[in-house]
């Protein structure tokens, strides 16, 4: 195998219900991955490979905050931040815009964790984006034109490959382009059906955001969300280019 990669949700903070975390975990997500640095580096020497270690990283302030980045980075060949899931409250918001919208009131955004994680010591070559292949969904309150709007429930969003082969070509649903957030989103006003994901447009501008800020690269979650390649091939043709 190639490493290790940890994903720890959340250092000193709360994350799924029933999760335990406390104060000193901050210093100790540096111990482990000091500890298994010394490991990996300890199995090179007797195999002759170079071994990863490697995180995935929540995309947003309080993970930069609740741990020890700039002594962590350099235990570290990658941190992978999870650019993705920020929507989730009680207004239509996207959850993987690259920038913040002027749409609605919002400090999240791919390029905010960059500026995050670089601000806590991070090296930019050690970033690496996150992309979502899937989408989110909720239904909105009566009357609702959209991105903005309150949430009146939530709903299951499904993979690109769903989205782009059949929900767009559903009665009712639009496509919109949030250019400020550089990202889109799907609205039904029959259905007060609200969807927001990442299209090739999106990614396109995500891989050039990487290229100019000479980050690491990009990661997504998950494959099987993309099983015909729409976005993986988009990710390969601008990083390339």
């Amino acid at each position: 195998m190639d490493g290790i990669d940890i994903d720890w949700e959340y250092p000193a903070q709360p994350g799924d219900k029933g999760n335990i975390y406390r104060p000193e975990d901050k210093h100790n997500y540096t111990l482990m991955f000091k500890e298994l640095r010394s490991q990996l580096d300890s199995l090179q020497k007797q195999t002759g490979k170079k071994y990863l270690l490697t995180t995935a990283a929540g995309g947003f302030k309080g993970f930069a905050d609740n741990t020890e980045m700039a002594n962590v980075q350099q235990y570290l060949d990658y941190i992978n931040l999870m650019t993705y899931d920020f929507s989730g409250g009680k207004i239509a918001s996207h959850h993987t815009n690259l920038y913040t919208s002027k749409l609605y009131k919002s400090r999240e955004s791919a390029d905010s964790a960059v500026a995050f994680f670089m601000q806590a010591g991070v090296p930019a070559d050690k970033l690496v984006m996150g992309i979502a292949f899937y989408g989110k969904s909720s239904i909105l309150v009566t009357g609702a034109k959209g991105l903005g709007d309150s949430v009146a429930t939530y709903a299951r969003g499904g993979g690109y490959t769903k989205i782009k082969d059949s929900i767009l070509n559903l009665p009712g649903f639009k496509l919109y382009r949030d250019r400020p957030a550089q990202a889109d989103y799907i609205f039904n006003t029959t259905t007060r059906q609200f969807i927001t994901f990442d299209d090739e447009w999106s990614v396109k501008k995500k891989c050039k955001y990487v290229k100019n800020k000479k980050l690491a690269g990009v990661m997504f979650w998950e494959y099987d969300s993309d099983l015909k390649g729409y976005l993986l091939d988009e990710i390969n043709r601008v990083l390339v280019e």
